[in-house]
């Protein structure tokens, strides 16, 4: 007894002496980090001044042991900010990283858990930040966060505006060193992430298909993703033994997805998608995985961004396709307000085989619409459903679901019903409330700029010296009169050009400059350019070829272009000008044209830089309303997507109430070239006096439709895929002023709109 108390005081003696021993080591400059880095012990603390440092990479390649980690910290934590080409590269075991800021920069990877092929065991990175640390460009891929090695902890940080290609966060597997890993993942609040278009766009991806059947067992939770709309799989599981709860999703337009590995668990999430467009729930692929009291909410995705999805599997699947489902578990959850079910979705020749010996009991699905419940696409014989209850208007009788009407309150920002049931719905509202990210506040903060108004009289090079003007959100205000330019505008900001009257307020190119561009406005990524009442021309400059230009090739990020109550016309060069044109590797998230008319021009929207056929598209919407067509010696639109990439929503056209006339110079032209964009919805539109072509639109697809439309003298449309095609129109409009398309009062397009309005455009300008 008396040598256990010896030994006992002995050692915490000996703990005392080392604590005693820990240094404190306050560095300010590269070279002072390095040096300390080299000579740190067990318990000792490098402290990194407050200041900016640029170019720094930190290799923190050190020994700690258990109960005595060595730490790197910020002075301040948030006030030590990594910029230019910087990065954190931990090595050894027992390693702390604290409270630093990276920005305003850009490095191959940011933070990685390994040095030189050496791994960090026993490490943790918190109270970090990761902002829009980009390259210029868009298709050089990276990871902000590479998790390598064992037992290593990311935690409490800030990860927020990641734009080109690579995975926020990567788990890798290679090699023996990196399997069974337990790496934690927790409290990190991560930020919106727009769009990629294109695969690889993933928030969090655990393994890789070559080495999914290996365990991680990896946990994710109490993590908050928010806006990650980066591609359809914001979490992409490719390992197994991974666990992944009391997470909240918040208007991610995406899913968690199990794409690979097996035995996976997704418990005591919240899905929240506010109505959002492609919010997703949870994609079920392979063996093994158990989905148990999530609750999902206000979802609008559809196919692979269902609320539920279970995919079919193909037979012999290599480790990169769809293995089938088998023995998957879904268990007590909600499903509140929220899109169908998809069972045996991506059914095709290849992929045939229905989920097995997968179970569905205890869930509860509420829908105040009529949405139909479940979407079968095979026979669903390999899963049992049993004690589910429906309360909805599309209540069709399914065996394992009872339909029933249930009362429902609202606690915590959920509704629970007054029923008891099996799930836990205390979990929750903790789940909602949880605190995510650093104790400090990493967003940038900028001077409030309120909207300037510029008024700008007509003249030569008037509006390039307002634009010059503009800081920030700007309205640039024209009075009627002609707006010459003496060289191309480039918008990098929020500006719109607000004319006096579309017929009388004219921007073109000075045909007296001193040397012409081939376009009038060129919008940078993150900006947005809108134009009203005004007219866009190159009638006296053919060397102008372009109205609208995107960025300039592969530059991360998007942008906006409206268009509304206005003329664009006389782009007639014919060496490939166009209204608008967008370059390869940019994107665009909206270009809408409303009110106005585009006429005598020789293409039209130009989105077809993207021939690499995997997958990439220029706009993610394209929306064209009350507007007329009128003289395109080609196309209106190019809208490209080639490839079977199924990781982006994959385009969206939007047609409304549009008039197309007097398209195409040979049979072989067409309205709309918009091969492979997935949804495309036209409606109350007209199609006539185009008799060159031989079709002038082609459709494929179940996302594909056309409604309420006129095709007349237009040659016929090409469908094809399981397109909707209702009530179209083959007879002449009747317009009794054809010029302004006024129709007549006993035209059959009178009040014959989906919306029981005129079919083609409402107002004229």
């Amino acid at each position: 007894m008396k040598s256990l108390k010896y030994s006992l005081t002995a050692y915490l003696c000996l703990l005392f002496l080392a604590n005693a021993n820990a240094l404190e080591i306050k560095v300010s400059n590269r070279e002072e980090l390095t040096e300390a880095i080299s000579k740190v012990k067990p318990g000792d603390r490098i402290v990194m001044s407050n200041g900016i440092w640029k170019d720094t990479v930190i290799d923190f390649n050190a020994k700690g042991v258990s109960k005595d980690s060595i730490f790197l910290e910020a002075e301040t934590a948030g006030k030590v900010i990594l910029s230019g080409n910087s990065s954190l590269k931990l090595s050894g075991d027992y390693l702390v990283a604290k409270g630093l800021w990276f920005k305003d920069g850009y490095s191959k990877f940011v933070i990685s858990f390994m040095n030189k092929s050496k791994v960090a065991n026993n490490s943790r990175v918190t109270n970090c930040a990761i902002t829009d640390f980009n390259p210029q460009i868009k298709t050089e891929s990276n990871h902000w966060v590479e998790l390598w090695g064992k037992n290593n902890r990311f935690d409490n940080n800030y990860i927020a505006g990641k734009t080109n290609e690579g995975c926020t966060l990567v788990v890798w597997l290679k090699g023996e060193e990196n399997h069974h890993n337990n790496h934690r993942i927790d409290h990190n609040y991560f930020g919106e992430r727009s769009p990629l278009g294109s695969n690889g766009g993933e928030t969090i991806r655990i393994g890789t298909s070559h080495n999914s059947m290996f365990q991680s067992n990896t946990i994710v939770e109490w993590n908050k993703f928010e806006k990650c709309n980066g591609e359809v799989e914001i979490i992409s599981n490719k390992s197994c033994n991974n666990i992944f709860r009391n997470n909240l999703f918040l208007e991610s337009q995406g899913s968690m997805v199990f794409r690979h590995g097996n035995d996976c668990l997704v418990e005591n999430n919240v899905f929240l998608g506010n109505n959002q467009p492609y919010t997703g729930g949870v994609r079920i692929i392979n063996e093994g995985h158990t989905v148990k009291n999530n609750y999902f909410c206000g979802l609008t995705g559809q196919d692979f961004r269902g609320s539920l999805v279970m995919m079919n599997g193909v037979p012999n699947s290599p480790l990169n396709r769809y293995n089938q489902v088998k023995n998957a578990k879904v268990i007590n959850n909600v499903f509140y307000n929220s899109s169908s079910f998809q069972l045996g979705a991506g059914k095709d020749e290849e992929r045939s085989l229905a989920p097995i010996n997968s179970t569905i009991y205890n869930n509860i699905i509420y829908n105040e619409s009529d949405t139909e419940a479940i979407i079968f696409f095979d026979e669903m014989k390999g899963i049992v459903f049993k004690n589910n209850i429906i309360d909805s208007k599309n209540s069709k009788k399914t065996e394992g679901f009872t339909a029933k009407k249930l009362s429902w309150k609202k606690e915590g920002g959920i509704f629970i019903p007054n029923e008891k049931s099996d799930i836990d719905f205390s979990v929750f509202p903790k789940v909602i409330a949880n605190k995510t990210g650093t104790s400090w506040n990493p967003k940038t903060s900028k001077a409030a700029i309120s909207e300037q108004t510029i008024n700008v009289e007509p003249g030569i090079g008037t509006l390039e010296k307002a634009v010059k003007k503009a800081k920030g959100k700007t309205k640039l205000v024209l009075t009627s009169g002609n707006y010459l330019l003496d060289r191309s505008v480039v918008i990098s900001d929020n500006i719109s050009f607000i004319g006096e009257n579309a017929e009388k307020t004219i921007i073109s190119f000075n045909p007296a400059a001193e040397k012409t561009s081939n376009y009038l406005f060129r919008v940078e990524s993150g900006a947005r350019l809108s134009f009203e009442s005004l007219s866009l021309t190159a009638k006296n400059t053919a060397a102008v070829k372009y109205a609208i230009v995107s960025p300039k090739e592969d530059i991360p990020g998007s942008y906006s272009i409206f268009v509304n109550k206005s003329i664009i016309s006389d782009f007639t060069n014919a060496e490939g000008g166009s209204v608008i044109k967008a370059s390869k590797g940019t994107f665009a998230d909206t270009i809408k044209i409303s009110n106005s008319i585009l006429r005598n021009n020789f293409r039209g929207i130009n989105l077809s830089s993207e021939k690499d056929d995997i997958g990439k598209y220029n706009s993610e919407n394209v929306i064209l309303e009350n507007t007329v067509f009128i003289d395109f010696n080609q196309w209106v639109l190019n809208y490209y997507r080639g490839g079977n990439d199924e990781s982006t929503v994959g385009g969206n056209l939007v047609v409304d109430h549009c008039i197309f006339t007097k398209t195409g110079a040979t049979e072989k032209d067409l309205v709309f070239q918009n091969k492979g964009i997935v949804n495309v919805k036209i409606t109350n539109s007209v199609f006539f006096d185009n008799p060159k072509l031989t079709s002038p639109i082609r459709l494929n697809g179940k996302n594909n439709s056309i409604k309420n439309s006129v095709i007349y003298s237009s040659g016929e449309m090409k469908l094809s895929g399981k397109v909707v095609s209702e009530n179209i129109i083959d007879k002449n409009p009747s317009y009794q002023d054809a010029k302004n398309f006024i129709l007549k009062d006993k035209s059959p397009l009178k009040a014959a709109g989906t919306d029981k309005k005129d079919i083609g455009i409402l107002v004229v300008k």
